[in-house]
């Protein structure tokens, strides 16, 4: 019984471990998406007019 605890915490922390990987990278995506969304090398607003 100990050994399937064992197998069992370590298979639960690998699991974590690839959860927290998938939903870090989809932060970093969201990022890098609105970073390039936001136009920050474009000109501003208010530069438009001269």
């Amino acid at each position: 019984m100990d050994k399937k605890t064992k197998i069992d915490s370590r298979g639960k922390r690998v699991g974590m471990f690839v959860l927290k990987t998938i939903i870090y990278f989809g932060i970093l995506m969201a990022l890098i998406y609105l970073y390039e969304y936001s136009g920050l090398t474009s000109v501003h607003y208010i530069y438009n007019e001269f």
